[in-house]
Order: structure tokens, then sequence, then C-alpha cells
């Protein structure tokens, strides 16, 4: 019997239009990591009879199904731009420049309050593979590192796997996101920093009725979260006297990678135009440079309807 080799797996997503129904997987990536796996869980009668456990009375309960995977985004991934709608809810594309740059679109991504259906994913291991029906974006994290690719971690609940036939991967290698050429603001003035991080999160949790195993289609319990942090050189108190302050700033982060055509480069934008400092303290551990950690956090308010907003610049008409 052939054994599964790590070097033939994939991601691959499709979008379903009834919940928990799987569709064909027209979207790619290629991942560093994946955790998605399904859970039993079990039952025991709580009877004081007999000195041990019998099997008849240890029963099959409701299932989880859930993990997370990792990536390294290229600009133009339609998998990626499916996960970003799905994690927000809201895409709007247009094209910059249709005659200098007709292959150039941008893709802006904000949070809605209803959230897509759902996703089929499957992970193609090789010999064989996993589909999981009915998985919803409950997060996903972005890191910067200086000379690195990006990285992308995506957090899924679902709920049901499957063993299935490797349907194949179909996926063309496009430009990488480097953080080579990223910059970062706090209220318009750019910070040099030696790493960023950004987490959003859907607090989505399981929705279980009496009259199956498996979960319905799960919906926010709570609000929408976006937290990161970033480190800069101790330069000096300003950052700090508003984090003391809790001042409100705007926020961006902007990647931007080749030039495509009419002057317009791939970018990956990220905005928070009302974000908070929540930690800011800096240590005096080394001989060398000092360096001064941020934790922050992103709001909405009456001018700012959305707390976060991700564009997203490269040659796809679409997800």
């Amino acid at each position: 019997m052939p054994t599964g080799i790590g070097n033939n797996s994939f991601i691959g997503i499709g979008e379903e239009v009834a919940y928990g129904t799987t569709v064909a997987r027209t979207r790619f990536l290629i991942q560093n990591s994946e955790s998605l796996r399904v859970t039993e869980r079990r039952v025991e009668a709580g009877s004081i009879y007999r000195r041990g456990r019998h099997a008849n009375r240890n029963v099959q309960s409701l299932v989880d199904v859930g993990g997370d995977f990792s990536f390294n985004p290229q600009y133009s991934s339609q998998a990626l731009m499916i996960l970003l709608k799905h994690l927000l809810g809201t895409i709007a594309s247009s094209q910059p420049d249709t005659t200098a740059a007709p292959t150039v679109y941008r893709h802006t991504f904000t949070p809605a309050t209803a959230l897509p259906t759902g996703l089929s994913i499957e992970v193609g291991k090789d010999i064989l593979a996993s589909l999981f029906a009915g998985c919803k974006v409950a997060s996903m994290s972005f890191r910067f590192s200086p000379g690195e690719l990006v990285e992308c971690s995506v957090g899924i609940i679902g709920r049901e796997k499957t063993r299935i036939d490797d349907s194949g991967l179909v996926y063309t290698e496009g430009k990488l996101a480097v953080a080579t050429n990223t910059t970062v603001t706090w209220n318009g003035v750019a910070q040099s920093c030696t790493d960023f991080t950004i987490t959003i999160e859907n607090p989505l949790t399981p929705r279980h009725f009496i009259n199956s195993r498996y979960t319905s289609e799960p919906l926010r319990s709570g609000k929408v979260r976006v937290t990161g942090s970033f480190t800069i050189e101790l330069e000096g108190s300003t950052l700090y006297s508003d984090f003391r302050n809790r001042t409100e700033r705007a926020l961006v982060l902007t990647a931007t990678g080749d030039t495509i055509a009419g002057g317009i480069a791939f970018d990956n934008i990220f905005t928070m135009s009302v974000a908070t400092l929540t930690e800011g303290n800096a240590n005096a551990a080394s001989e060398g440079v000092l360096y001064a950690p941020f934790s922050f956090e992103a709001f909405l308010n009456a001018a700012n309807a959305n707390e976060v907003s991700v564009r997203l610049t490269n040659e796809a008409s679409g997800v």
C-alpha cells in the first residue's frame, strides 16, 4: 500500500450555496501547516452499578470539526480573497485605471452583519483527501517580519469531515507577498517597525439542537475583535503617551509589491481608523538598540462604521 507524502498536499476551497452541502473546490493554496480535524464526543451513563465501565453505556454524542492552517499568500490569490470574504462578509471590487492598467483590480473587504453561507475545504493528502463541509472562517492572522514572506494563519470551524479521493491541485504560481516594502503609520506618521501582526476574530460557536449530532450554521456569539502588535525602536514618548491616555489614532499597514501596469503595484493595505494602544512598555534589556513593543486593538465609532478594512490590489477580477 502506498504511503502519503506531505509534499503532495494542498488545500482546495469552494463556496457553498446551502450550508453543509459540499461543492467543488475551485480555488487552491499551498499550505505551510494544517491541523483541521474532527472530534467525536462521547457520553457515558452515570449508573453506579458494576466495577467497570460497560461499552454499551458509552455512546457517540456531538461532532466537533475545526482547526487551522497557515500559508504564504500570493497577491493575486483568489483563495485568500475567498477567505477574507468569509472572514469579514463584504467585498467591493473596482478597476483603478481601465485604460493604462486594464488588468489591475482593487478589492476592499469590510465587516458585515451577516457572513456568507460557508465553505467546502479539501485537504489533499497525496493518496487520499479529507473534505470538510460547512466551514466558517473564525479568525485570520497576518504576520510581517523583515525580509520574510508574509504568513497568514486561518482558524476554521466546520460541520463534518469525510474521506474522499484526492481531487487534484489546480494552482498557478504567482507573486508572493514579502515584507521588504511595508510601511506602518500611526496617526499618519511612519513608524520603523521590526515586526507587525494583526488578528481578526469572528466569535463563532456551534449551534447544536436535539435533532442532530452536527452543528447548524454557526453564527457570531459576540463582537468582531481586531487586535495585534508591533515593535519599534525606542525613539520618543509619543506612542507611550497615546497608550497611557488611550488616544484614538489611525493605524495603517501598507505592503507593496511589484508594479503590475500603469504605475499601479500589487498591494495589501490594512486600515484601522480608530485604534488604541493596549500595552506599551519599553525595557532596557540589552546593551544595543532598545525596542518598544506595542499592542493594539481597533474599534468603530460614529464617524467610522468599520473597525478594519483590508484592500488587495492584484490581477484577479474576482473571487
